[in-house]
């Protein structure tokens, strides 16, 4: 089905949700690094309705974050997220692009296990929290095609809809978050090459119950495949910049600017379940670089259905 792996790539590649994930405060971004990868940069001209439920897991450790106020040591977490991600092609056309919009929910299971300093000592704290998480809509997204070349930019905002409790481990955030993204992939049928990118620019609200206002963070997901048939196989990476210091009473540690590096394996496979193209999609990045934030392994496997 090669006509379909483009129109199947959207929804994989506007999964860059909403986030259980952890950062700056906390010691992880709102964008949980890694979600983006092959055809990134493709947005199908057909319209249509793309529906992702993707699994995400990500298990690390970090010498010192910051969470609820309190400086956390040899913190170990584990997130398990289950995404539902929308995305409705249009029939318009903007400047040239075709027009999309869409927007993704999630239910994660948190676990942390960490060192907490008092005045009596180091404490150990064992915590989990299963939850709906926040929300994150896209109100905008635009795609264009020029021979081998596609790209895309999206509009993507986080909207702070999950629960959150001062002192109690979250999964809500309690922030807003604005990312814009640019996206760029080159795939050639003919040899069935795809170099693609994701860039996304994260800026946040300040967290008014810390007073912890996180620094903006620069996000590179990438991707080199190749297409054999129905399967392509390749490497794919995530690349972490914090270009912003933290700040506010509640950012103990400093401007805490985090950066990470990681790269793993990924597939997909894309079929037909009768009528309805479906692909299905596997990657493992391994953190081999990481300050001041988590340092670990993300695992993600998607399933993506057109109607």
């Amino acid at each position: 089905m090669p006509n379909a792996i483009p129109r199947i790539a959207v929804a994989l590649t506007f999964l860059c949700l909403a986030g259980p994930a952890r950062a700056v405060e906390e010691g992880f971004s709102i964008y949980p690094k890694g979600y983006m990868g092959f055809m990134s940069g493709v947005l199908p001209p057909e319209p249509g309705f793309y529906m992702t439920n993707s699994y995400y897991f990500f298990q690390g450790s970090a010498g010192r974050e910051v969470r609820n106020g309190n400086i956390e040591a040899n913190a170990n977490i584990e997130l398990n997220a289950d995404f539902f991600n929308a995305t409705f092609v249009t029939d318009w056309h903007v400047l040239g692009a075709t027009f999309a919009y869409g927007g993704l929910v999630d239910y994660a299971w948190l676990n942390l296990d960490a060192s907490v300093q008092t005045a009596l000592g180091g404490v150990k704290i064992t915590a989990d929290r299963h939850t709906i998480g926040d929300t994150f809509i896209q109100p905008a997204i635009l795609g264009w095609h020029d021979g081998l070349l596609n790209w895309t930019l999206a509009m993507n905002v986080y909207v702070p809809t999950g629960p959150y409790q001062f002192r109690q481990l979250n999964i809500g955030r309690n922030v807003w978050g604005f990312l814009p993204q640019f996206s760029l992939t080159y795939f050639n049928p003919a040899t069935g090459l795809d170099m693609s990118g994701s860039l996304i620019y994260v800026t946040m609200s300040n967290n008014t119950t810390t007073n912890y206002q996180s620094g903006d963070i620069l996000h590179l997901d990438w991707a080199l495949g190749k297409h054999f048939g129905s399967w392509e196989f390749g490497v794919t990476g995530n690349v972490v910049a914090q270009l912003g210091a933290d700040s506010g009473s509640g950012a103990r540690l400093g401007p805490f600017k985090a950066n990470s590096l990681g790269i793993g394996p990924g597939l997909n496979y894309t079929t037909a379940l009768g009528s309805t193209p479906t692909s299905f999609a596997v990657r493992w990045e391994r953190d081999f670089n990481a300050h001041n934030t988590f340092k670990g392994d993300v695992v993600l496997g998607s399933a993506t259905f057109v109607f």
